[in-house]
């Protein structure tokens, strides 16, 4: 073979300097005779099985004579070993490795095990020798052969084939989605999933070698944090949840470590998640692997694992509440960790994650040391040996981190930040001769000043100044008296350096930067970087003859409203490199952990600056500067205001905004006097207390005798203090009724209460919303600091929203539950035949039912209202049948007493449900929206459409959209029929085939029928 490969070789090298600089290029150069040898050698071995199929076709292997396949093989490593990148983009180079990709494809489907070992081998030396240049090739015909040997169950073939499965997943991770979808495809029809969790499931120590076990697990992991889909069928199997927790617990730390990267892998599944959260004894072992006793790369795979599970607010508590001691103690020592960069990045980036929520974690982490930590971190690449342990001046550490930026310096601003604005005075207080913290702090604001001043010599990069201008703002909104008056008092230093004009600068360049025409783009960062300027300026000192120098507000307005349309939008993670680190792959079936400040931060500090100048602004009217005896907006301007911008903001609190955007725009509103969160089902309670007093079962006395009545079902979830401690009777007797033979109850105010103030909590315990002039605040709040109505107290004492705290939503489900004091007056009953045992006081009625409250019930439906106050026979019965199954009524419930219909969340749990169960949950939505037209319930019959379309289609299994399809058309409703024949419709040849259509009527043929004509007719059965 020898000679006649160097004869070819020669012949090539031949013609390619016959032929000039026709087309071989510069690059040609690159292939020496070494490189020509083993091409043409590997080429004189491929063509002993290399043909065409028909002379000019597309090349097969043909040959099926393992000896040959074995030769061909051989060949492949030497000429693979010999190329470099500037190679691969050569075309006689492309033209070998096409041929070497047909010869594995062929090679594949052989059954001698050495050769298939062999092929595997090829496969790690191919895809590790071109990278990510595999893509340009059709990996696909290995994909699928190699995936049907995964199922082969042979030891030995196993071994090698999912090494090379998981050398070529990894190669395409971030391939385009159709070549996800073309893998997964393979992978589903072999059932490849199935077959690695079975042979996981079988694996014994004493039969399999480790690395048998070790190949298993990574391919897995890789197929699990690409596909969402295959995650279902490994989190719902208990036998091998089990398996894998035993291999974490008992094993070597090398599979642990793999089982740690298979786990996050697996809870980027909300369920998953879940499983693994629940499971104690698992996360106290993971929680021990994030500690100092073990190897730095078993403790970066468990602080990854964690990170994954923090992402959401109730993973952080399940994690926590056990283990808080020592995961926050293995954080601190991989942040200490100064010899393994790697370790101490993933250390920050866990304790970032986890300090974004409140909780007794933050005082572990503080007494620990965190601050003199992040000190170290901050000056232990920089510092002299000599100095380690000397704290820095402010001035050196400024210098020092300003001129020798590092990528860890942004975690630890942002860590910094949550500290701060999560410490109260227990976390922590000011230590004589520990000067860590305030180090920070100072180091903090001088970044912050330095990156305000236009003639500074550091220009900083996005990576620095978002995160330390943030850590500055939340130090100002700090809750700790000494870090927010350190912070402001270090800002007031060095404020007046940058000149009194700075302002204008400031509020100039945002007015240039949102007063343009709708063709030109805003310069985002700009107008971000300069809000969190002008926020830090005016939270560091109160401004109140801002106004009269130009009007803030107008433009602070522009730019909040261009932010509700949209028409700027700024994430952190586009701003700073350093939060792209962790969730790589695809999430699925969860609810993430939105950051409280939300996901466009320019509206969050636009809200920000405009609550704190408009709460520092008094006695001049905000629009037009006029000077006024009290409030902030005189009566020629309220009109315009509340019908321009106010209203703008009301209708914001109804989008999907974050708690804290939210919670700003509550604010703002109650300087205009609107205090509260306004909602619809608020808006429906609001009328209770005006035309309802025949359902009244609570009367408040007042101390001049006049009487207001209530309702103690809402009473009792809204503001409970309102409510007797000790029931009152009108009567003396024991059981003393009205004349409508129901019990009322009555509480005597004091002289002390103030009438209207009390209308007005009550108007606001009803409604959510309340309007409260000048004159009756003080009042008001006196009173809503005893009910412990604390976000209205908050709102009336101009209290900045506390970081992380919860927007209030308008909810009365809590009534539904079988607690002593539920005051239910009313049983729904579902049509049901099932039986039920109900906790609910001395209920004996074994039917599916709900105890709710006629007030509610009526408020929400014309039908019930009319019923309750008809005074015929059934408006006294203790009972209302409602024609609906126990699914039904559950949903109604909910809607009843949140004003939400709960929706399908089409997750992996939702499609790997049988066709029976998906039927009743689509069914159950169906029977609501026939009902909401004969109760007229205002706004059902849209939420179930809604909800049974959101989970229509691919999710769906397809012989239950076809049912669903006959049950809607049973009930009329035909909006849901027509989603329901547009999901099936591109089904039609296989559902007609299979017999599954024969159960529908003609009318409803005919629509399946046209609807695939059509989806035909657009491309779609291409």
């Amino acid at each position: 073979m020898r000679p006649a490969a160097t004869k070819a070789a020669g012949k090539e090298k031949s013609s390619r300097r016959k032929g000039g600089g026709g087309g071989g290029g510069a690059g040609e150069d690159l292939l020496t005779d070494r490189v020509l040898s083993l091409r043409a050698r590997l080429h004189d071995a491929l063509s002993l099985g290399l043909t065409r199929s028909d002379g000019h076709g597309a090349k097969k292997w043909q040959s099926t004579d393992a000896g040959i396949q074995s030769h061909a093989l051989k060949a492949v490593a030497p000429f693979l070993s010999c190329l470099s990148n500037d190679m691969l983009r050569l075309p006689p180079i492309k033209e070998s490795i096409s041929d070497i990709l047909v010869l594995l494809e062929g090679a594949l489907q052989t059954k001698n095990v050495s050769v298939l070992i062999q092929v595997a081998d090829v496969i790690l030396k191919l895809v590790s020798s071109i990278g990510n240049s595999i893509r340009q090739y059709p990996i696909m015909e290995i994909v699928r052969p190699l995936s049907c040997q995964l199922t082969a169950d042979q030891l030995l073939t196993d071994i090698s084939c999912a090494r090379a499965m998981n050398c070529i997943l990894n190669s395409l991770v971030t391939a385009r989605s159709s070549t996800h979808a073309d893998i997964w495809q393979a992978l589903d029809r072999t059932n490849a999933v199935a077959s690695i969790v079975s042979a996981l499931q079988s694996y014994t120590l004493d039969v399999h070698p480790l690395n048998y076990l070790t190949e298993l697990i990574s391919l897995l992991t890789i197929i699990l944090w690409i596909w969402p889909s295959s995650r279902y069928h490994v989190w719902s199997n208990c036998n091998l949840m089990g398996k894998l927790a035993h291999y974490c617990l008992a094993t070597e730390t090398t599979v642990a470590a793999k089982v740690l990267r298979l786990y996050a892998a697996l809870a980027l599944c909300g369920h998953g998640a879940m499983i693994l959260l629940k499971n104690e004894v698992l996360m106290a072992k993971i929680c021990e692997l994030v500690g100092t006793s073990h190897p730095g790369s078993t403790r970066i795979e468990a602080l990854k694992l964690c990170q994954v599970l923090l992402r959401s607010s109730k993973g952080c508590n399940l994690l926590m509440t056990s283990n808080c001691q020592p995961i926050v103690e293995g954080i601190i020592d991989a942040m200490s960790r100064s010899d393994d960069k790697t370790l101490v990045t993933e250390g920050c980036r866990t304790a970032l994650l986890v300090l974004r929520y409140a909780g007794n974690h933050h005082q572990y982490f503080w007494s620990n040391a965190i601050d003199k930590v992040l000190y170290n971190i901050l000056t232990g690449c920089c510092i002299s040996s000599t100095r380690i342990h000397q704290t820095l001046s402010h001035e050196e550490l400024f210098n020092m981190v300003s001129k020798n930026f590092m990528d860890i310096h942004p975690y630890v601003w942002d860590i910094l930040g949550y500290l701060v604005v999560h410490c109260n005075d227990k976390h922590f207080t000011a230590r004589k001769g520990q000067g860590h913290m305030h180090a920070l702090i100072s180091c903090a604001c001088l970044l912050a000043t330095d990156v305000m001043h236009k003639s500074s010599p550091v220009k900083f990069s996005k990576d620095v100044q978002e995160p330390a201008l943030r850590a500055v703002l939340m130090m100002l909104l700090s809750p700790n008296g000494y870090i927010l008056s350190e912070a402001s008092f270090k800002l007031s230093e060095v404020v007046p350096c940058l000149g009194d004009g700075y302002l204008s600068i400031l509020l100039s360049s945002l007015e240039s930067n949102t007063m343009r025409s709708v063709t030109t783009s805003f310069d985002s960062f700009k107008i971000m970087t300069n809000l969190m300027n002008l926020a830090c300026l005016v939270l560091s000192q109160p401004y109140h003859n801002l106004l009269n120098r130009r009007n803030p507000v107008d433009i602070l307005s522009t730019i909040i409203k261009e932010c509700l349309h949209n028409h700027i939008h700024v994430t952190r993670s586009k701003v700073t490199s350093h939060l792209h680190f962790c969730f790589d792959g695809s999430s699925c079936c969860c609810c993430l952990s939105e950051e409280w400040e939300g996901e466009n931060i320019v509206l969050f500090y636009g809200l920000v600056v405009l609550f704190n100048l408009l709460k520092s602004t008094t006695l001049v009217c905000v629009h037009c500067k006029r000077k006024l005896d009290v409030g902030i907006l005189c009566h020629t301007c309220k009109d315009e205001y509340t019908e321009g911008f106010l209203r703008v903001l009301q209708c914001a609190l109804c989008q999907s905004l974050s708690s804290g955007q939210k919670l700003y725009i509550a604010h703002i509103l109650s300087l205009f006097g609107l205090y509260g969160s306004p909602s619809k089902l608020g808006g429906k309670m609001r009328s209770a207390l005006d035309d309802n007093n025949e359902l009244a079962d609570l009367e408040i006395v007042l101390s001049d005798g006049q009487s207001l009545h209530a309702h103690r079902a809402i009473i009792s979830v809204r503001c409970p203090k309102l409510l007797p401690s000790v029931k009152s009777l009108l009567g003396s007797d024991g059981e003393v009724t009205d004349e409508r033979s129901k019990p009322a109850y009555r509480v005597q105010m004091s002289d002390r209460v103030d009438s209207r103030a009390l209308k007005k909590i009550l108007e606001y315990t009803y409604a959510g919303f309340v309007m409260v002039d000048d004159d009756n605040v003080k009042p008001v709040r006196t009173l809503a600091k005893y009910c412990h109505l604390k976000p209205l107290q908050d709102m009336l004492q101009k209290e900045q929203p506390r970081w992380n705290s919860d927007y209030p939503r308008y909810d009365l489900a809590v009534a539904l539950g079988a607690a002593e004091r539920s005051f239910s007056d009313i049983i729904l009953e579902a049509q049901s035949n099932e039986e039920v045992k109900c906790n609910h006081g001395s209920c004996e009625l074994s039917t599916p039912h709900v105890h709710g409250h006629k007030i509610v019930l009526s408020m929400s439906c014309d039908y019930l209202r009319a019923l309750f106050h008809s005074g015929m026979h059934e408006s006294f019965s203790d009972v209302i049948r409602v024609p609906v199954g126990w699914r039904a009524l559950e949903k109604l419930a909910h809607w009843f007493y949140s004003g939400e219909l709960p929706s399908i969340t089409p997750d992996c749990r939702w499609k790997n449900l049988g066709s029976e169960e998906q039927l009743s949950h689509l069914s159950s939505y169906a029977e609501l929206s026939s009902l909401s037209e004969f109760w007229f319930l205002e706004g059902v019959k849209e939420e179930s459409l809604e909800a049974v379309a959101s989970c229509l289609g691919s999710s769906t299994a397809a012989d239950a959209a076809v049912e669903f399809v006959a049950f809607a058309a049973c009930l009329g409703q035909w909006e849901m029929v027509e989603a329901g024949v547009r999901s099936v419709a591109h089904l039609y040849p296989r559902l007609r085939d299979s017999g599954q259509l024969e159960r529908l009527d003609d009318e409803l043929l005919d629509m399946i029928r046209t609807e695939y004509v059509r989806f035909s007719q657009h491309g779609g059965g291409r």
